[in-house]
């Protein structure tokens, strides 16, 4: 695909300084903090159409293909008014989600905190999504209970892992027994995951647009076709209009 895709590291800086000056009491404050600044950095990221992924919370990454400058201080901002320290963003693109991360982390280093820094795209941008579905989690979990069940979905993750990190994919739980990763857009969608979901167990819908809000709404369809049987296959890619000429 002659595309690349655009990610923005977000960073919390002194994080770890502010959570030692809680005290030891203090993991049940850490944690709603947590919740409320990834909140405040999703619904923003959403409103301009991109998506927030959580990581370690305290370094986050939006999906950031066709966002602006603007969109992406604007996703920032929100962050940093709901931090409890300075927060630092670097934005950049690449063929790759991990060369992605890997120049915008580059990039973020030699920032102070509440700076932003935005690098330029040579070329069209899009996101290449897979919604991973693991299959029958209800069923296990009412078998073996869902604290077993949690550690085989921790186990697939560790696998899809290994499979995506070599194609240059990022792969992030999203509850339950749900995964997404961020696809190359120098390789075959179809191609792509299923390689990362080889084996038994694991379906996927796939969904391709110029943002990632998009993408991932066309993900979920695509997995909701598999899921209801209208396709046979175990990986389905939707495309926005947009990018079918981008020679998918």
């Amino acid at each position: 695909m002659d595309a690349n895709i655009r990610v923005a590291v977000i960073e919390q800086v002194g994080y770890r300084e502010w959570t030692e000056s809680l005290g030891s009491d203090r993991e049940w404050l850490i944690q709603v903090t947590q919740s409320r600044v990834y909140r405040a950095g999703q619904e923003a990221a959403t409103e301009v159409g991109g998506f927030l992924l959580s990581l370690r919370y305290d370094i986050m990454l939006l999906l950031a293909s066709n966002l602006s400058e603007g969109d992406v201080r604007f996703v920032h901002d929100a962050v940093a008014k709901a931090a409890t320290v300075k927060v630092r963003t670097a934005s950049s693109c690449a063929s790759t989600p991990l060369e992605a991360v890997d120049r915008a982390w580059s990039m973020l280093t030699s920032l102070s905190p509440g700076e932003v820094e935005y690098e330029p795209c040579l070329g069209p941008e899009a996101v290449a999504v897979a919604h991973i579905d693991i299959d029958g989690i209800t069923r296990l979990t009412r078998e073996l209970g869902p604290l077993k069940t949690y550690y085989m979905v921790l186990n697939m993750i560790y696998r899809v892992k290994g499979e995506a990190e070599k194609l240059g994919a990022i792969i992030q739980y999203l509850g339950g027994d749900n995964l997404l990763a961020v696809l190359p857009l120098s390789r075959d969608p179809i191609e792509a995951t299923s390689r990362i979901v080889e084996g038994e167990g694991l379906k996927a819908g796939v969904g391709v647009a110029m943002k990632a809000r998009e993408s991932l709404a066309l993900a979920a369809e695509a997995l909701h076709r598999i899921r209801a049987g209208i396709v046979g296959d175990r990986v389905l890619v939707l495309s926005e209009s947009h990018v079918k000429g981008m020679n998918l």
